[in-house]
């Protein structure tokens, strides 16, 4: 079965599109598991936005090296990352197939919008 594609968004595009409305999507994709200090697993990323005409827009974060999603592989580096992008309250889904929802204060998301 191939993975479903999504448009593409870049870390440097990411904190413009927030300031424009965006919220993003935590998709765990690999179960956290304690490894030595930390806590290892997979998590994906998509930049979710409105379109002109209220649908959902969905984006995954990709690296500039070879434009494929970017996996957080620990807990500190997906922590760093929402802290880097200004989030103030952090949580995200342990178990693999679980998405979460990381909202900023210039977020536009449907109040009936679910993940």
């Amino acid at each position: 079965m191939r993975e479903t594609r999504h448009p593409v968004i870049l870390a440097t595009h990411i904190q413009p599109a927030i300031e424009d409305g965006a919220w993003i999507e935590v998709e765990c994709v690999e179960a956290a598991e304690p490894s030595g200090n930390t806590h290892r697993g997979g998590w994906k990323i998509y930049v979710c936005a409105l379109d002109p005409d209220g649908d959902v827009q969905r984006a995954v974060h990709v690296t500039g090296r070879n434009l494929e999603a970017r996996i957080f592989k620990t807990v500190k580096g997906l922590t760093s990352f929402a802290l880097e992008l200004g989030l103030h309250v952090i949580s995200f889904p342990v178990l693999a197939g679980k998405w979460g929802i990381w909202r900023f204060g210039t977020s536009k998301i449907p109040e009936d919008h679910t993940v």
